[in-house]
This record gives structure tokens, sequence and C-alpha cells, in this order.
């Protein structure tokens, strides 16, 4: 371009904006398929550039995008978004997003057979999960649509009674010092039973109603045994732990923890049993995991990365299916 060249400028169109979901999606695949921490660092400019905004972002980008951080290691990342919540507008109360971090640490124990500074780290990132919870929800503010009080989901106390439990068998001798275990154990119970007794639509750890519904439409049995299993296993696993320590053993908390653990143990196996069946060779994260623990072979594809389980297909689907609604 020359100084004396003349540029014809055009009128842009008002409405000639990029497609906020389709943004948003991308987003989520770049940061899903790299644990790059230079790539990672930039989720939270990001999530403050969209506070300033002002842009309200889909249900779908929490729950998914803390799944991505867990399965890319970069669970801490989205625990310090958490953490500086008024910039980055990102809660655990949103749904979803404490249970997949849950599950992240987890899964980082498991890799580790619950054992050494593996479940140390998980252990303690487990309890920051709780922590930030309480602080966000201790003051008893009403909840949006798309945000659950968390500390009532039986599985986030699973994960907190199974690390626990874990720390006592593996690095204490047995010991329950400070009734940590016994503790958490009875919360668990607790919760479970408390949410025994609830709709599906009002469990804590259910579907958002527009994918439950379109879900149970198409059929999709899988997708609900799949979610079943995957909140079973660290409470099946965190009673086998507990039970292992002797204050516990003694204890009327123990026979209530071998009475459950009984009714648990059935519950899990028939859950796999039809899951296996439905899978058809498939990767399932109800069935990674539960290989994981069990210390099975019996899926022929527990090497398959969790996040191309049927769980996230479907919901990929539904959402396509929302946006030409």
């Amino acid at each position: 371009m020359t100084d004396g060249e003349k540029i014809k400028l055009e009128p842009m169109d008002a409405y000639d904006k990029p497609n906020h979901k389709a943004s948003i999606k991308k987003i989520v695949d770049i940061l899903g398929d790299t644990n790059s921490e230079k790539v990672w660092s930039n989720l939270h400019p990001f999530l403050t550039g969209i506070v300033l905004s002002k842009i309200n972002l889909p249900a779908f980008f929490y729950e998914k995008i803390a799944r991505k951080a867990a399965e890319q290691g970069k669970d801490r990342i989205i625990m310090n978004c958490a953490e500086r919540s008024k910039e980055t507008g990102f809660t655990l109360r949103k749904r979803g997003v404490a249970k997949e971090l849950m599950l992240a640490c987890h899964h980082r124990a498991a890799l580790a057979d619950f054992k050494g500074t593996e479940l140390e780290t998980a252990a303690r990132r487990a309890e920051q999960v709780s922590r930030i919870l309480e602080n966000e929800l201790h003051g008893g503010e009403k909840l949006k649509e798309i945000e659950v009080d968390a500390r009532t989901d039986p599985l986030v106390a699973s994960v907190l009674t199974e690390l626990a439990a874990a720390r006592a068998v593996h690095a204490l001798n047995g010991e329950d010092e400070d009734g940590k275990v016994a503790n958490c154990a009875t919360k668990m119970l607790h919760l479970e039973a408390e949410n025994q007794g609830k709709s599906e639509s009002d469990r804590v750890d259910a579907a958002p109603k527009e994918i439950d519904t379109e879900a149970k439409k198409i059929g999709q049995k899988s997708l609900v045994v799949n979610s079943e299993l995957v909140s079973l296993l660290p409470m099946q696993n965190a009673m086998r732990l507990a039970l292992q320590i002797g204050s516990i053993q003694k204890s009327p908390l123990g026979e209530d923890l071998r009475n459950r653990l009984k009714e648990v143990n059935g519950m899990v196996e028939s859950r796999v049993k039809v899951l296996r069946e439905l899978a058809n060779g498939k990767p399932r994260r109800g069935l990674l995991m539960y290989d994981q623990i069990h210390k099975t072979k019996l899926n022929p594809v527990t090497e398959v990365p969790a996040h191309r389980d049927e769980a996230e297909e479907e919901v990929n689907r539904l959402e396509g299916v929302q946006e030409k609604a």
C-alpha cells in the first residue's frame, strides 16, 4: 500500500459477529487437546474477558472445561480460577464442576494404587475443593438454575472418605488418628441415604433437564448406567478402605459400612454387566474406573482416553440439537 493509494471502506453489518457457542466449543476443543501449561494459562484471562464483556457462557462450558482440565492434569488451573471467581466468574457451584474435580483426585490416586506422593497430592486437592465449596456456599445464597450445592453430592463425600481412608491405611499404619475417616464416612452414608430418597430431577448429580429429558426420549440407557457406575465406584472403594481401619471395623459405623457395602457391591456388579453389554467394546468411563480399581482387564479398550466415552458424545450431540431448536 502506497501513501497515495485510496482505500474504500465498506460498512460492517452490525449483526456480522462470531457465533459465541461455536467459538466457545472451539476453545474447549483446543484446550482439551493439549496439556501445555502455556496454552492452559490462557484460560484465566479468557474468563476475565468474558466477565468484563458481560457475555453469558453456555451451561455446558463449565463441566466440560473442568473435565478436559482433569484429563490433561490441569485441574489446578480450574481451582485457581474458582478461587478468583470475582474476576473469572468460574465457581464450583456450576453444575458438574466439583464432581469433575473430585473425580480427577480419585483418578490421580487410583493411578498410584492409592499410595505415596500422588495420594498425598490428590488428598490435598480434594480438601482444597471442599474448602472452596464451603467458602462459596456458606452464606446460603440462592442458587441459580445451572448451580448446585455440591456439598450434598455423595460423590464429593465419597472421594474425601476414600482418600482419607487410603492415607490412614497406607501412611498412618491403619490408624484414624484424628477421626477424620470416621467423620467423612458418616457424612458419606448420610448424604447417600438422603440422595436416594430424591427424585432424579432433584438429585444434585442429575443431568440438566433438557439433556436428561432428551436422553430418556432416545433411550440412552447406557448413559444413565455409566453415570451411576461412576458415582458408585468411589463410594465402594471408600467403604472397602475404611473397613481396613481397626477403630472403624469394631464400631457401629463399621457395621453400617459393611451392610451398605454388600448392597453397593451388588449395584456395581449389575451395572458393570449391563454396561459391558451396551458398550460393545467401546470405552466407557465407568468401565475404565472399574478396571482401574479392581485391576481387571475385561474391558478391551482400557487404554483409550476416558474423554472419548459415550457420555460426552451424547452431551455433544444434544448441544447440537439445542442449537438447532
